[in-house]
This record gives C-alpha cells, structure tokens and sequence, in this order.
C-alpha cells in the first residue's frame, strides 16, 4: 500500500508556534524532508532543520532539500522536480513522509510544488497548516491586522516599489513579504509616503529585529526574511507608541 505525502507547516521560526498535529505527524513519519540551503560541510541547513533538532528528530530519519533561492523558474523546477523523485519513491514504498516548510504550507511555500506533483501522480497528500510570518509579527508587536471590513493584500517579491502607492490607497492593509527585493527604494518611499508600517525581520528566529522608525532603516541591510506591514493599525502598537526598536 502506498504512504501519503503531508505537507507540515512549522510556523515562522520559534519551535513554540508549531501546532500539536505538526509536531505529531513530524514525529511519527518514517522520513522527514525539510527545505535549505548548502552550508559549510555540505550539508543543507536553514530555519527549518532549526525547529526539527529542537524536538530531537532523528537525524537518520530527516533528509534535506536543496532549494535555490532564486527566482528563475527554470532552476527552481529541476529542483523541484529531483526531490520529488525521492519523496514519491518513499511514498510508494509505504512509508508516511512528511515535507516540512517554515510558515505555512500553502502560502508562498516551496511544499506546494511538491504536493502538487503528488496529486498527479495519484499519490494521497494532507496539508497541515501553520502560522505565517506576517501574523506572528503582527502579535510580536501587539497590534492586530484586520478589524470588521478591512481589505488585506498580502504580496511577496514585489520588483517595483511604486506599485505601493496604488495598493495603500486600495487596502487598509498591505503586507509585502521577501522585502529584499525592494531594498533599493524602501527608505525613500516610507518618507514619502508618510504613512504608519511595521518591518519586521527573522520573525521567530534569532536576531529577529522589528520597528517603525526610518532612521533605522537608513544603514540596514534587507535580508530575505523581512516584511513590510502598511496599516493604520501600527498606531495601535506598542512600537508605535515608543518609536523604539524590538531586538531579540
């Protein structure tokens, strides 16, 4: 009989924000596959074989997959397509596989590249979902990101900065994940706009940084895991009301 494939959410980073059902179907799996990238020795490493050492998964249970931090779809296909190869030949074999992804499953996630090979292939899959990133910031801070009627656009990679000046007006809420592609233009465009924002980096990670302020924004290098939060309800915000930064 053939295994399933389940695609678990581990949350932004912290272990603590993994649901109960992930960290049971983790446990119990036969082979855990998690995202990264190449470190020193070879071996793959990134945020989410940080959450699954911290709950001692087996080593000899967990295999990682490379997984270019690039936008060319060609390059991010041949990936997708070579660790599926491995992940479908377990299943087939019987063996329950759990393919990891940090944040959420499916949202802006790499798993569902997989997954959706898998319904293809005939293969039974379950989603586990998690905790995004924009949410675990907006917590961190104590401000909330929707009230009654409000329009949230959530956006990821966004190449040109101008197209905030539309959205802002459109959304009582804007979210713009992956910052770093807007790096160039953020500072000068958070002055002109004038409006209240949250940035937010490594959320649930180490050196997880969060602030309200430009000046802070001015020399700051913006990593791949950093957001932009465009919200009247910043005012409603610890940070906001101190005009301070938050660094763990």
């Amino acid at each position: 009989m053939e295994g399933c494939i389940y695609g678990v959410s581990l949350g932004p980073g912290d272990p603590d924000l993994i649901t109960i059902k992930a960290l049971r179907l983790i446990k119990t799996a036969d082979r855990v596959y998690y995202p990264g990238t190449v470190g020193a020795g070879g071996r793959v490493g990134g945020v989410a074989i940080g959450i699954l050492e911290a709950y001692s998964i087996p080593e000899d249970r967990m295999s990682g997959m490379l997984v270019p931090m690039s936008r060319h779809r060609d390059a991010a296909e041949s990936c997708y397509e070579e660790n599926y190869g491995r992940i479908a030949a377990d299943a087939r074999a019987g063996k329950r596989v759990v393919v990891v992804s940090v944040g959420d499953s499916g949202f802006f996630s790499t798993c569902t590249a997989i997954l959706e090979r898998a319904v293809c292939d005939g293969i039974a899959t379950e989603m586990v979902p998690g905790i995004p990133a924009f949410i675990a910031a907006g917590s961190s801070v104590g401000m909330p990101l929707a009230l009654q009627n409000d329009r949230v656009l959530v956006l990821a990679q966004l190449d040109d900065i101008e197209l905030l000046d539309k959205y802002v007006k459109k959304f009582e809420t804007v979210v713009v994940m992956k910052l770093s592609t807007l790096k160039n233009g953020l500072v000068k465009w958070l002055e002109r706009s004038g409006g209240p924002f949250l940035y937010a980096e490594k959320v649930g990670m180490e050196g997880e940084f969060t602030t309200m302020d430009i000046n802070a924004l001015c020399q700051r290098d913006i990593p791949y895991f950093s957001m932009l939060v465009c919200s009247r309800h910043c005012m409603q915000s610890k940070l906001y009301k101190g005009n301070i930064c938050r660094e763990k």
